[in-house]
């Protein structure tokens, strides 16, 4: 039986070989203005910050496998340890994305991480936040004036200059995002932070683990508690979520894939073909052959 391979650490500089981008100015930077076609078949764990909106076209993204659809008014935001994946993106689709280390920003004396407790960069807070016209014209702004500027910089000066406009870049923002994000309730909820690393875990693990005693154990919880907090704040049982993950992936492996049922079962971890057959009629109401032969009309209708 196949393990699950671990989700790779990725950088800024894996950002720029994978596509093939044109960046020569820093391995701990970057900006986006056009957003690549080619991206990451897997998950990948970056160590980077992200944010960014998009102005046209069309950008799904999976973040500690929740789907994200940016909109036109969508800010994205990304911090680094969450799994990370781009689902779909159309050709021609334009916005203004910023990536950065943290090593970028403490070279300086004071940045948004000494200085401030929180910020909307930090962990807990939501992925994506959608904001009323009249900020999104204000952050949209900020991009627009930050990038032009960088892009008109010096090589002697380039990268002291880049640091102090990211830093404003994101101070600016912060206090945009200010009214959007109830950070006293974050910064108290220790649920949701347990909820999120829960999710995490569920995506590396689910095709070898599906006991919710491993990941109380892992995430250092007693399983009565685990199963409170993801019972409190999704409705669902930990094992409702972890067979979720299960299914999401047997419906992809059975309707778009060429891959037979007894090397699904085998990627899976279930013991045998009917085994998993049995398990996947459970959950579909079909037979993986059935189901196959009508994956289009059947998958929407029963992705959780």
């Amino acid at each position: 039986m196949k393990s699950q391979a671990a989700i790779p650490d990725y950088t800024i500089k894996d950002v720029i070989d994978y596509r093939s981008l044109a960046w020569p100015d820093s391995k701990d930077f970057l900006y986006l203005t056009q957003v690549p076609l080619m991206f990451e078949s897997d998950f990948v764990r970056p160590d980077y910050y992200c944010f960014g909106m998009i102005s046209g076209g069309l950008l799904e993204i999976n973040i500690n496998n929740n789907l994200y659809n940016l909109s036109a008014n969508s800010l994205m935001i990304y911090r680094p340890g969450q799994l990370w994946k781009v689902s779909r993106v159309a050709e021609g689709t334009m916005g203004s994305f910023v990536l950065f280390t943290r090593k970028f920003l403490d070279s300086l004396n004071e940045n948004i991480f000494s200085i401030k407790s929180h910020s909307f960069l930090s962990q807990g807070i939501q992925s994506l936040i959608e904001l009323n016209t009249a900020d999104y014209e204000k952050v949209k702004s900020l991009f627009s004036q930050i990038f032009t500027i960088l892009r008109h910089l010096s090589k002697s000066s380039w990268e002291p200059v880049a640091r102090n406009l990211t830093s404003a870049l994101i101070y600016e923002t912060d206090d945009i995002l200010a009214n959007y994000i109830d950070t006293h309730q974050i910064l108290s909820n220790k649920e949701d932070e347990l909820f999120a690393r829960f999710n995490a875990l569920v995506t590396i693990h689910f095709k070898t683990n599906r006991k919710p005693e491993f990941y109380a154990s892992r995430l250092c919880v007693t399983t009565n508690y685990l199963y409170s907090v993801i019972k409190k704040i999704s409705g669902k049982t930990p094992t409702d979520l972890i067979n979720r993950q299960v299914m999401r992936e047997a419906r992809y492996m059975v309707g778009y894939t060429l891959a037979s049922f007894a090397g699904i079962a085998s990627d899976l971890n279930f013991s045998d073909p009917f085994t998993f057959s049995k398990y996947f009629k459970k959950n579909t109401g079909y037979s993986p052959s059935h189901y196959r032969n009508h994956a289009d009309a059947l998958t929407a209708a029963h992705e959780n």
